[in-house]
Protein backbone atom coordinates (compact mmCIF):
# COMPACT_ATOMS: atom_id res chain seq x y z
CA UNK A 1 0.00 0.00 0.00
CA UNK A 2 1.17 3.23 -1.33
CA UNK A 3 -0.57 6.00 0.34
CA UNK A 4 1.55 9.53 0.11
CA UNK A 5 2.38 10.94 3.28
CA UNK A 6 0.83 14.27 1.98
CA UNK A 7 -2.80 12.30 2.10
CA UNK A 8 -2.26 10.84 5.36
CA UNK A 9 -3.83 13.05 8.57
CA UNK A 10 -2.37 13.58 11.66
CA UNK A 11 -5.07 12.96 14.18
CA UNK A 12 -4.96 15.05 17.49
CA UNK A 13 -7.04 12.79 19.59
CA UNK A 14 -9.58 13.52 22.78
CA UNK A 15 -7.32 12.19 25.11
CA UNK A 16 -6.27 14.51 28.29
CA UNK A 17 -3.31 14.34 29.87
CA UNK A 18 -5.37 13.59 32.99
CA UNK A 19 -6.90 10.88 32.28
CA UNK A 20 -5.28 6.68 31.31
CA UNK A 21 -7.20 6.16 28.48
CA UNK A 22 -10.13 7.87 25.92
CA UNK A 23 -12.68 5.06 24.77
CA UNK A 24 -15.21 5.51 22.60
CA UNK A 25 -18.09 2.72 21.71
CA UNK A 26 -19.93 3.40 18.19
CA UNK A 27 -22.94 2.16 16.37
CA UNK A 28 -22.80 2.80 12.41
CA UNK A 29 -23.93 1.67 9.13
CA UNK A 30 -20.05 2.82 7.69
CA UNK A 31 -16.53 3.71 8.16
CA UNK A 32 -15.94 7.17 6.73
CA UNK A 33 -12.93 8.29 8.77
CA UNK A 34 -9.84 8.79 6.86
CA UNK A 35 -6.07 7.39 6.45
CA UNK A 36 -4.19 8.73 9.43
CA UNK A 37 -1.96 8.60 12.14
CA UNK A 38 -1.57 9.90 16.17
CA UNK A 39 1.16 9.52 18.76
CA UNK A 40 -1.46 7.71 21.22
CA UNK A 41 -1.06 3.79 21.52
CA UNK A 42 -4.71 2.19 19.86
CA UNK A 43 -6.82 -0.89 20.45
CA UNK A 44 -9.59 -0.75 17.71
CA UNK A 45 -12.46 -3.76 17.69
CA UNK A 46 -14.68 -4.02 15.48
CA UNK A 47 -17.75 -6.00 15.20
CA UNK A 48 -20.06 -7.10 12.45
CA UNK A 49 -17.99 -5.53 9.79
CA UNK A 50 -16.66 -8.46 7.74
CA UNK A 51 -15.95 -7.08 4.53
CA UNK A 52 -14.12 -4.47 5.40
CA UNK A 53 -11.03 -3.23 4.42
CA UNK A 54 -8.17 -2.89 7.17
CA UNK A 55 -5.01 -1.24 6.28
CA UNK A 56 -2.01 -0.85 8.63
CA UNK A 57 0.84 0.51 7.22
CA UNK A 58 1.88 -1.35 4.01
CA UNK A 59 -0.72 -4.58 6.15
CA UNK A 60 -4.13 -4.58 3.56
CA UNK A 61 -6.67 -7.33 5.05
CA UNK A 62 -10.05 -7.68 4.43
CA UNK A 63 -11.78 -8.22 8.26
CA UNK A 64 -14.67 -10.96 9.30
CA UNK A 65 -17.12 -10.29 11.71
CA UNK A 66 -14.98 -9.45 14.49
CA UNK A 67 -11.58 -7.36 14.62
CA UNK A 68 -9.43 -6.49 17.10
CA UNK A 69 -6.03 -4.79 16.80
CA UNK A 70 -3.45 -3.09 18.63
CA UNK A 71 -1.43 -0.02 17.14
CA UNK A 72 1.30 1.40 19.33
CA UNK A 73 3.88 2.82 16.13
CA UNK A 74 3.47 7.06 16.84
CA UNK A 75 3.39 7.02 13.17
CA UNK A 76 1.96 4.24 12.15
CA UNK A 77 -0.76 5.31 9.43
CA UNK A 78 -3.94 2.64 9.70
CA UNK A 79 -7.56 3.21 8.62
CA UNK A 80 -11.10 0.69 8.36
CA UNK A 81 -12.10 1.70 5.35
CA UNK A 82 -16.24 0.65 4.14
CA UNK A 83 -14.67 -1.21 1.10
CA UNK A 84 -17.55 -4.52 0.84
CA UNK A 85 -19.04 -4.56 4.55
CA UNK A 86 -22.88 -4.17 3.60
CA UNK A 87 -23.83 -4.15 7.65
CA UNK A 88 -26.21 -1.95 8.74
CA UNK A 89 -25.31 -2.52 12.63
CA UNK A 90 -21.51 -2.02 13.23
CA UNK A 91 -20.25 -1.52 16.37
CA UNK A 92 -16.44 -0.17 17.22
CA UNK A 93 -14.78 0.29 20.05
CA UNK A 94 -11.67 2.44 20.14
CA UNK A 95 -9.54 2.84 22.90
CA UNK A 96 -6.57 4.92 23.00
CA UNK A 97 -3.85 5.59 25.55
CA UNK A 98 -0.76 7.29 26.32
CA UNK A 99 2.90 5.81 25.42
CA UNK A 100 3.56 7.49 28.96
CA UNK A 101 0.48 5.50 31.39
CA UNK A 102 3.09 2.80 31.69
CA UNK A 103 6.17 4.65 33.69
CA UNK A 104 9.22 3.37 32.58
CA UNK A 105 9.76 1.66 36.34
CA UNK A 106 6.32 0.21 36.49
CA UNK A 107 6.34 -1.75 33.00
CA UNK A 108 9.72 -3.23 33.79
CA UNK A 109 8.12 -4.58 36.64
CA UNK A 110 8.18 -8.84 36.30
CA UNK A 111 4.17 -8.56 35.86
CA UNK A 112 4.37 -6.42 33.60
CA UNK A 113 6.60 -8.45 31.30
CA UNK A 114 4.63 -9.68 28.83
CA UNK A 115 2.40 -6.28 28.22
CA UNK A 116 5.81 -4.55 27.66
CA UNK A 117 6.45 -7.49 24.50
CA UNK A 118 3.41 -7.18 23.34
CA UNK A 119 3.50 -3.40 23.21
CA UNK A 120 6.74 -3.38 21.77
CA UNK A 121 4.93 -5.49 18.95
CA UNK A 122 2.55 -3.64 18.26
CA UNK A 123 4.25 -0.74 16.90
CA UNK A 124 3.60 -2.57 13.16
CA UNK A 125 0.71 -2.87 14.72
CA UNK A 126 -1.05 -6.82 15.77
CA UNK A 127 -4.33 -8.22 14.90
CA UNK A 128 -5.61 -10.61 17.35
CA UNK A 129 -7.66 -13.71 16.92
CA UNK A 130 -10.96 -14.44 17.37
CA UNK A 131 -10.41 -17.08 20.54
CA UNK A 132 -8.52 -13.75 22.08
CA UNK A 133 -11.41 -11.96 21.34
CA UNK A 134 -14.13 -13.66 22.46
CA UNK A 135 -11.75 -13.88 25.78
CA UNK A 136 -12.28 -10.10 26.06
CA UNK A 137 -15.13 -9.46 24.54
CA UNK A 138 -16.43 -9.10 27.29
CA UNK A 139 -14.45 -6.91 29.18
CA UNK A 140 -14.70 -4.27 26.16
CA UNK A 141 -18.22 -4.76 27.09
CA UNK A 142 -18.59 -3.70 30.83
CA UNK A 143 -15.07 -1.28 29.81
CA UNK A 144 -17.26 0.23 27.06
CA UNK A 145 -20.14 1.09 29.54
CA UNK A 146 -17.86 2.27 32.59
CA UNK A 147 -15.37 4.28 30.90
CA UNK A 148 -14.19 5.96 34.14
CA UNK A 149 -13.24 5.53 37.65
CA UNK A 150 -10.05 3.07 39.12
CA UNK A 151 -12.02 -0.08 38.31
CA UNK A 152 -12.60 0.95 34.29
CA UNK A 153 -8.21 1.28 34.59
CA UNK A 154 -8.26 -2.18 35.96
CA UNK A 155 -10.38 -3.96 33.61
CA UNK A 156 -8.08 -1.90 30.80
CA UNK A 157 -5.26 -3.28 32.17
CA UNK A 158 -6.87 -6.95 32.46
CA UNK A 159 -7.60 -6.62 28.70
CA UNK A 160 -3.92 -5.74 27.72
CA UNK A 161 -2.68 -8.82 29.90
CA UNK A 162 -4.94 -11.31 28.55
CA UNK A 163 -4.26 -10.14 25.03
CA UNK A 164 -0.27 -10.20 25.95
CA UNK A 165 -0.85 -13.68 26.69
CA UNK A 166 -2.21 -14.67 23.51
CA UNK A 167 0.34 -16.36 21.39
CA UNK A 168 -1.22 -16.37 17.95
CA UNK A 169 -1.10 -12.27 17.83
CA UNK A 170 -0.21 -11.58 14.21
CA UNK A 171 1.75 -8.61 13.48
CA UNK A 172 0.43 -6.75 10.68
CA UNK A 173 2.54 -4.27 8.97
CA UNK A 174 6.09 -4.98 7.54
CA UNK A 175 7.08 -1.56 7.68
CA UNK A 176 5.60 1.98 8.15
CA UNK A 177 6.27 5.52 6.84
CA UNK A 178 8.73 7.69 9.17
CA UNK A 179 7.51 11.45 9.05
Amino acid sequence: MSTPTSDIIREITPLSDKDCFYIAERYKTQFTYPIHSHMEYELNFTEKAAGVRRIVGDSVEIIGEYDLVLITGQQLEHVWEQHECTSGEIREITIQFSSELFFKSFMHKNQFDTIQRMIERAKKGISFPLSAIMKVYSMLDTLAAEKRGFYAVIKFLTILYELSLCEDARTLSTSFLQR
